[in-house]
Parts: C-alpha cells; structure tokens; sequence
C-alpha cells in the first residue's frame, strides 16, 4: 500500500511540474501566435563569446506589439500564473507595465532563465537554458 501512494505521489507531482513547465511554453506559443510576432530561437556553441551568463546552450525571445484587447488577456495570464517549478525572482506591476523574472534549477545548477516584459502597447518574452553560470544570479540563490 505505502509502494502504491508513494508512486502515486511521484506522478502527480511529475505531472504538476510537466504542467506548471508547459505555462511558460504555453505563454511563448500564445505571443508567437500574434498576428505580428517577431520569434528569435538560437542555440549557442560553447565557442561563442562569453557574456552576462554563460553556460547559455538556447536563447529563445519573441516579441509583438499589441493592442487593448490582447494586453488585458495576457495581464491576466501573467499577473494570476502559478509558474512553479520555476522560482519568481522579480515580480513588479507598475502602471501599465508587469515585469516578472523567472528561474529554474535544479539543486545547485541553474537551469533556465525567463524574463517577461508586458507594457501596454508590447510584450517582450526571453528565455535563456543550459547550465547557466552568472554572479547576479548566484547572489540571488543566496
């Protein structure tokens, strides 16, 4: 019976992480939808320059530009999200403008970055994976 419940347990909270991952991947396929959507994916070499953060394998970003309508559907889904596994680093509503920054890790490596930048008239979404290494981000663990 424990064997039962413990396996039981282990795929509902699979399937909840599969699920809270899929609203950031959800979020990117609404904004690549838009009618004019700019998407940018890139996957980095380990010769690349090294910058800000390094151990960037994918940056993905997409932006659009958008009206009344689409802002007050996309504030909903962003200010009211559950973004867990993900770790909300900045969460700022000011005005017109949502900002919120997002990490992923597991233990001590830092797996994944989004950023998420909606204002009135444009929304900017970015999302950088690998093993990602960064002293601001490192502060931040801390």
């Amino acid at each position: 019976m424990k064997t039962r419940i413990f396996t039981l347990s282990i795929l509902l909270l699979s399937a909840l992480t599969v699920l809270a991952g899929n609203k950031i991947d959800k979020l990117f396929d609404q904004v690549k939808d838009l009618p004019n959507a700019e998407y940018t994916h890139e996957k980095i070499s380990k010769t690349e320059k090294k910058g800000v953060i390094d151990g960037i394998k994918n940056l993905e970003a997409v932006e659009a530009a958008i009206d009344e309508s689409t802002y007050q559907t996309l504030r909903k889904t962003i200010v009211k999200g559950d973004y867990k596994p993900y770790e909300m680093l900045i969460d700022t509503h000011d005005d017109d403008e949502v900002v919120k920054i997002l990490m992923k890790r597991n233990k001590k490596k830092i797996t994944e970055v989004v950023i998420i930048d909606l204002e009135k008239d444009e929304i900017n979404l970015v999302r950088f994976k690998g093993n990602l290494k960064s002293e601001l981000l490192n502060k931040t663990i801390e």
